[in-house]
């Protein structure tokens, strides 16, 4: 399956439910901190060295706008749509989550944000206290006349009271995929992530399609680091080339020494969609080997949109990925205890649910991971969530965080200083979020 119609397949379906009337789990001590006017879906969430946190997430813009329009019309012919016309928002944290600021929009253009919920934008704190935010843009290819979609990154120094105008980061070429990407764009730079190092170095990579001939191709990673605390970076580089699941969104983490950590899908000459973690030997290394995460070989003819979440601990890496090849589909978790040279055998998030997806993981105290996602059990999806040992080993059962008839998904979790988890996720059209304690 061509490039554009494997995203294509999937996007519908996984973009937000009818709206209906929100109302955040009381039992859980849920806040909501996107508004009643907005349609928002997304979230991220990033915790500061001082204990501020911020939610980042997506909101529909204008539907008067002409990007809204051409969306609008581009679904009408084809029923579904690439285009977008997202805004994106923050909201702030001074006292540990016990109030937020209002929303703040990031952007500068109206709708210039193409976003869903598996190619969503990042926030992270540096140690400093400098807010970071990645995000995928829509812009022109002005000789060729036609949409491509760009990395921007945005920060502020003021406690995320502003932002700084956005900075494209990945280079527009003269490539022209129109013809085999939905929506007409020229080329890709998207499905990206970012992460910030212990010393701040800030990297940011995404899925690029500069290197693609045809819509049977496979992309390749490229990237960007900035070494002062996002004022400059360097020029894009290839990180990892071909064999990069075209829309499969990226991940990062980082171990003590401040090398990356690269979590991304590898097609298989075979047509597998593998699960890899990949290292970087040095500041200045590109990735290593892909290794897979383990699970059934998940065969598919086309892009699943699953991210491969992970976390690390000196030489452990905690990793989830949903895999639609085990029975029945559903979130694996796997650990490796050697920097990622293999794995253990992967075991299932949630036995018995019906389907498990979209997984977030975060180390927590007590030499503790902490891994969320959403499950469907009886009635609508539910976020649930499990602790883990240092070996990778589940302490408890799943456990729900939310209830009632709105469906919740999209978890995103991050850790704190006080040793717990700060999640947040979309319930119905809004963004909540919330602590998580580690089980004992």
């Amino acid at each position: 399956m061509p490039y554009v119609l494997s995203i294509a397949v999937t996007l519908l379906a996984m973009l937000p439910l009818a709206a209906t009337a929100a109302a955040a789990p009381s039992e859980n001590a849920a806040l909501a901190v996107s508004t009643d006017e907005q349609l928002a879906l997304a979230p991220d969430v990033a915790v500061g060295p001082g204990g501020e946190i911020a939610v980042l997430w997506l909101a529909k813009g204008n539907p008067e706008s002409a990007a809204a329009k051409a969306a609008a019309a581009d679904r009408a012919r084809h029923g579904h749509t690439h285009l977008s016309s997202m805004n994106l928002y923050v909201a702030v944290s001074k006292d540990g989550g016990a109030s937020f600021s209002a929303p703040l929009r990031v952007n500068r253009e109206d709708n210039e944000v193409w976003g869903f919920a598996v190619s969503r934008p990042r926030v992270a704190y540096g140690p400093g206290g400098t807010l970071h935010i990645a995000y995928p843009a829509n812009e022109m290819q002005p000789q060729l006349g036609k949409p491509v979609l760009t990395s921007r990154y945005t920060r502020s120094t003021d406690g995320g009271a502003s932002f700084e105008v956005p900075r494209r980061l990945s280079t527009v070429t003269d490539a022209d995929l129109a013809n085999v990407i939905h929506g007409g764009f020229a080329s890709v730079a998207a499905f990206g992530t970012m992460g910030v190092a212990p010393s701040g170095d800030v990297h940011l990579v995404w899925i690029d399609t500069r290197d693609m001939k045809s819509g049977t191709d496979n992309a390749s990673i490229y990237g960007v680091v900035s070494r002062d605390d996002g004022r400059t970076f360097t020029p894009d580089r290839v990180e990892a080339a071909g064999g990069v699941c075209p829309c499969c969104q990226l991940t990062l983490a980082f171990d003590s020494a401040s090398r990356p950590v690269l979590g991304s899908r590898l097609v298989t000459p075979e047509g597998v969609r593998a699960s890899t973690v990949a290292r970087a030997d040095g500041k200045d290394g590109a990735f290593g080997e892909r290794v897979s995460t383990g699970g059934a070989p998940w065969k598919i003819d086309g892009c699943p949109l699953k991210p491969t979440v992970l976390a690390v601990r000196g030489d452990t890496i905690y990793t989830a990925v949903h895999n639609g090849a085990e029975q029945p589909a559903g979130v694996l978790l796997a650990t490796s205890r050697n920097g990622g040279a293999s794995f253990n055998a992967a075991q299932a998030a949630h036995p018995g649910a019906q389907v498990s997806d979209a997984p977030a993981i975060a180390l927590a105290a007590r030499d503790r991971a902490v891994v969320a996602w959403h499950a469907k059990t009886d009635g609508p999806r539910q976020i649930f969530y499990r602790t883990l040992d240092a070996a990778g080993q589940p302490l408890d059962a799943p456990r729900a965080l939310t209830s009632g008839d709105e469906t919740a998904q999209h978890p995103a979790l991050a850790s704190r200083p006080d040793g717990r988890v700060q999640i947040a996720w979309q319930q119905g059209q809004r963004i909540y979020t919330s602590t998580i304690d580690p089980a004992e």
